[in-house]
């Protein structure tokens, strides 16, 4: 779990951005993966909205903090998280959701490790925090996660966020995570910390 987060670029005025794949050929599983995305129904809902715009996850990292991030990086792959997740803003950044598909190499091949799920979650509260904080940086300061259902491998996920309020260098936010039916599978509750500046 990543203790400190920066996002300066990623906290630039919200616009609509074209959205280019990572890879110029796509695997045959990555992309069944795509043609699965594009019939999410969650995914046509977002992407038709007005309310919600579409960006580049991870294009706000530098290509060595990229190296050492565990999901944008060493959770990636086949089996793992083999296709880049797909990422919706509200315009005030205020909320997010992230639609991403866990493989079977994410701890068994019968339930997906609550680890990486306290990770996705803690990231996700990264995303509504702090480019609400000052200098757009923040660490978790604390992280509270309930584990309602276990996870099998091999679908997708959800994950919503929404920041609670701001309070000088503190933000506090909540996350969760569901299932494409709907079933809530985990949730967290988080304080984001500014450092001080001097």
């Amino acid at each position: 779990m990543q203790d400190k987060h920066t996002m300066s670029k990623h906290s630039a005025t919200m616009k609509r951005v074209e959205i280019v794949e990572e890879h110029e050929v796509l695997s045959p599983e990555e992309q069944e993966l795509k043609n699965q995305e594009q019939q999410l129904a969650i995914v046509k809902e977002l992407r038709s909205s007005e309310e919600w715009y579409e960006t580049t996850p991870y294009n706000y990292m530098t290509p060595s903090a990229i190296e050492h991030s565990l999901t944008a990086h060493s959770l990636r792959g086949p089996h793992k998280i083999l296709r880049r997740p797909l990422k919706f803003f509200n315009k005030d950044k205020t909320k997010c959701i992230v639609i991403v598909y866990l493989g079977d190499h994410m701890c068994n091949k019968e339930v997906i490790h609550n680890g990486v799920l306290a990770t996705l979650l803690d990231e996700h509260l990264a995303y509504v925090t702090l480019p609400h904080l000052p200098n757009s940086t923040g660490f978790t300061a604390n992280l509270n996660v309930d584990y309602h259902e276990t996870v099998s491998p091999n679908q997708w996920m959800i994950i919503q966020g929404q920041l609670d309020k701001v309070d000088g260098r503190k933000a506090y936010a909540d996350a969760w995570i569901e299932n494409i039916k709907g079933v809530r599978i985990a949730e967290a509750r988080a304080l984001y910390i500014s450092p001080r500046t001097q």
